[in-house]
């Protein structure tokens, strides 16, 4: 894949804003002067070196990078993530949207309470009996395991079984034996609950459920149980296997426009493919088309404005790939255009080198303290947005794997921007420390913090920074 010329972008970037409306189908927009005498022709467009961009996109979410970013092996891919941080039972992770949380036959009426780490939340369910996490196994090569924590009421119940159904709940095989709280546990801690998926056959099912059965338990002589008042929540869901990289769902947001009326004029959401058609009759356009590997859509602005539309990406999706495209063309009859795309975001990495043992740490919340970047193509704007929202990582450290990354969303820039993050580190729900990193990157870049976590250097903590601002190459930045 060639990348664009920084004097082309720049020419663009004095143009015109693109309009980006994920939508699920080809769509008309405003109605152009002569559509309804004029013959309309097919502009196909067709993406140089597609199988250098489109493919990585996928195989990038494989085994390789998904185990580098959440300190998982090359076997156990993160399918499915859960931190229940925005208060809805959305996944942050998931290889198909299409998930379900509900309970007792499909209620889904539950709370969000404190979770692990406390500054977080959890789910909570009221008198519950069954929880059912429902997935498709679409895209899902093999099943690895299945974790979260968990706790209950003074009332709630202090036991529980899990299974799992291939048949929509018809029948359930069982995972585990019975789990039981431990003795004294209090009603802040958590209790960690593991099953392996592994020796689970998918076949021809297109569903796998799971189930957490949930029983009275031994109540250390405390207060008895409630079935209809006591609750039961859970954090920090995870779900991994392999998957099939051809279902990782890549998708095409296009959108055209007339440059004369500065209308839209088409828009659409596409599986990512070399070549694609729209139908314009004759006139001068402009086109935006950016690529997407994720199953949460792009973020656009809600109203349609071609001075201030603009497409990002929340924070808090840790590894987004986004690929972005441009061109202005004439439409005299049937045409074919090649679009050039263009990486618009970058990787932050932090490596730890801390002689002390790493595990025992629970989770690092990541917040951004820069304004939040968003892409206009055709168009500079300034921007004092911010994305309040917040990148829980749950690292998994072992001696050998001290590190983890993120993707961020940065648009295209010519020039570097300032980054800036705030990182929470917590130990068994407490808060150990808080520290702020920096640096200056622009989009297309790996940059790469190196320093240690918990151990200080003469009181301060000190990090190298290393950035490769041409991508195939690798930044160190020690801290």
């Amino acid at each position: 894949m060639k990348k664009k010329s920084k004097s082309t972008w720049g020419i663009f970037s004095c143009v015109f804003i693109l309009v980006l409306a994920a939508m699920p189908s080809c769509k008309k927009h405003a109605k152009l002067p002569d559509e309804n005498d004029e013959t309309t022709h097919a502009v196909k467009f067709k993406i140089k070196d597609f199988e250098a961009i489109v493919t990585p996109l996928k195989k990038q979410s494989s085994a390789g990078k998904r185990a580098a970013l959440n300190g998982a092996t090359a076997e156990d891919q993160l399918l499915y993530q859960w931190t229940f941080d925005n208060s809805n039972a959305i996944p942050e992770v998931a290889l198909d949207a299409a998930v379900v949380i509900d309970y007792d036959n499909g209620k889904t009426n539950y709370e969000f309470l404190g979770g692990w780490p406390s500054s977080g939340k959890s789910i909570s369910f009221k008198g519950v009996k069954e929880i059912m996490v429902k997935i498709p196994t679409t895209g899902i090569h093999s099943l690895g395991n299945w974790a979260f924590d968990g706790n209950s009421s003074s009332t709630g119940p202090r036991a529980l079984l899990l299974s799992y159904s291939l048949d929509k709940g018809n029948s359930f095989s069982v995972l585990s034996d019975t789990i039981k709280y431990p003795s004294g546990l209090s009603l802040s801690a958590k209790v960690p609950v593991s099953a392996s998926l592994g020796n689970i056959s998918l076949g021809n099912s297109k569903e796998l459920w799971l189930k957490i059965s949930l029983f009275a338990g031994s109540r250390d002589g405390g207060i008895g149980y409630s079935p209809t008042t006591g609750t039961f929540k859970m954090d920090n869901l995870m779900i991994y296997g392999q998957v099939n990289p051809a279902a990782l769902p890549s998708k095409f947001y296009y959108h055209v426009f007339d440059a004369k009326s500065k209308a839209m004029v088409k828009s659409g959401v596409l599986n990512s493919q070399e070549t694609f058609d729209v139908e314009l009759p004759n006139g001068t356009y402009y086109l935006s088309l950016i690529a997407k590997n994720s199953t949460l859509p792009l973020i656009v602005a809600e109203n349609v404005d071609f001075e201030h539309f603009y497409a990002t990406n929340a924070f808090s999706e840790q590894s987004a790939e986004l690929f972005a495209g441009r061109d202005t063309f004439e439409v005299k009859g049937s045409i074919e255009r090649v679009l050039n795309l263009n990486r618009i975001y970058s990787e932050v990495k932090l490596s730890f080198t801390d002689s002390e043992d790493l595990s025992m740490i629970d989770s690092i919340q990541v917040k951004q303290l820069h304004s939040a970047f968003l892409y206009y193509p055709f168009m500079a704007h300034s921007n004092d947005q911010v994305d309040e929202s917040v990148l829980t990582v749950v690292p998994h450290f072992t001696a050998a794997h001290q590190s983890f990354a993120f993707n961020q969303f940065m648009g295209y820039y010519l020039n570097n921007t300032a980054i800036k993050y705030q990182f929470r580190v917590f130990k068994e729900d407490q808060l150990l420390r808080t520290f702020e990193l920096g640096s200056e990157i622009r989009n297309n870049v790996q940059i790469q913090f190196k320093g240690k976590l918990l151990e200080t250097i003469n009181g301060n903590l000190g990090f190298q920074v290393v950035k490769n601002e041409d991508w195939d190459d690798h930044i160190l930045i020690e801290y």
